[in-house]
């Protein structure tokens, strides 16, 4: 509240001992406080009478020019000055201000009085406040003693009405501030944006990225065209990268990134590399009720369907198969727009027998055609005689 937001009354205001009035602070010495009331003489807070924490001097906690609620303890007599209590004017409208402070997480500037166990004391409005050491900074503080004497920006963060007890937080408005810094400066991305950033964490589902005073959640399976179990396979904390914007949440600070950039996506070649009708290698992946998924390069992955297992039939693809299998597959179909692509292990299997067949008879043409003629007519006697 500003000193305007008083008007005081003239010297004929009626005032009684027990009255809640509103004044100014006018001089502040070690052990009291001038306040102008609104009477024909100022009245003194003595340094007993100003707080419920125990201060050694006022200087420093009372400010000239500040306005204050005072409760009318005696309006003196001529040669002793009115006697004025700051602490005792704690009423329901100041625990109702309070509350709408905490509410509206309204931003109070404080002055440190003393450093305690645990924590950092202050005074709201005749009350003492505490601010604990943990919601003193985003970060751990070992040293309190430096705050002690400054003035902090700080929010309400719990109110006991009936134990008189404030508990104050510093980390609550560090956390505002920079969230509200956060959300400025995601207006200055766009979606499709593909920028330079460095690898700050790591997570069991991703890696935070720094893209400049903005963390920005990679996700694992944002990381390669092909399945990535743990981030620590593709990235690792301090690696420099470049990521692609994908989404921007300017009310939840969030902005999530890619490391798939079209340049990148295996889909885009996969024709190049591959041929329907081609036999390859692959490694199982995962498998499915219907089927097993197959590496073939890459980033790309292709299905073969259970029927397309075996030459028997085969009701689980676990029954014949397990993640790390490597298996010879043809490739029945490829659909790079849909990134999809069909295999067969039964016809790379048939298409192999075929292939031994044939290798066999030409073999064995080989040798018939080496043999001598004798040889081959000895070779029948035998047989016929049994020799």
């Amino acid at each position: 509240m500003t000193e305007a937001d008083f008007q005081y009354e003239s010297e004929n205001l009626n005032l009684h001992a027990g009255d809640l009035v509103k004044g100014s602070v006018t001089r502040v010495e070690a052990e009291k406080v001038w306040v102008d009331f609104g009477y024909k003489r100022e009245g003194e807070v003595s340094l007993a009478e100003w707080s419920d924490i125990r201060l050694a001097s006022l200087d420093g906690a009372a400010v000239t020019g500040s306005t204050i609620r005072v409760v009318v303890l005696s309006l003196g007599e001529e040669d002793r000055a009115p006697q004025l209590s700051r602490k005792r004017a704690v009423e329901e409208a100041t625990f109702a201000r309070l509350q709408n402070a905490l509410a509206q997480e309204t931003v109070l500037s404080l002055r440190i009085l003393a450093a305690v166990k645990g924590g950092l004391v202050a005074d709201v409005e005749g009350m003492r406040a505490f601010l604990p050491a943990s919601l003193l900074d985003v970060k751990f503080v070992e040293n309190l003693e430096p705050f002690v004497g400054e003035t902090l920006d700080v929010m309400i963060s719990e109110l006991d009405i009936e134990h008189r007890r404030v508990i104050l937080s510093r980390k609550k408005v560090m956390e505002k501030q920079e969230q509200e810094e956060r959300k400025e400066r995601l207006g200055e991305f766009h979606v499709g944006d593909v920028i330079a950033g460095k690898v700050a964490r790591l997570t069991s589902f991703g890696a935070f990225v720094d893209i400049g005073g903005v963390d920005g959640l990679l996700h694992v399976s944002e990381m390669s065209w092909g399945r990535v179990n743990r981030p620590e396979e593709i990235v690792h904390v301090g690696d420099s990268v470049r990521v692609k914007i994908l989404q921007i949440s300017p009310e939840a600070g969030k902005i999530s990134l890619s490391l798939k950039t079209e340049d990148t996506n295996p889909w885009n070649f996969v024709q190049q590399k591959f041929r329907i009708g081609d036999i390859v290698k692959g490694t199982v992946k995962r498998l499915s009720s219907f089927g097993a998924f197959v590496e073939i390069g890459d980033g790309i992955e292709g299905l073969v369907h259970v029927s397309q297992i075996a030459s028997h039939r085969v009701e689980r693809p676990s029954d014949v198969l397990k993640p790390g299998d490597e298996v010879l597959v043809k490739i029945l179909d490829i659909k790079p727009e849909e990134g999809r692509v069909s295999l067969s292990i039964r016809e790379a299997g048939k298409a192999a027998d075929k292939k031994a067949a044939a290798n066999w008879e030409k073999n064995q043409e080989s040798e018939t055609h080496g043999a001598t003629l004798g040889e081959l007519v000895g070779d029948a006697l035998r047989e016929k005689f049994k020799l």
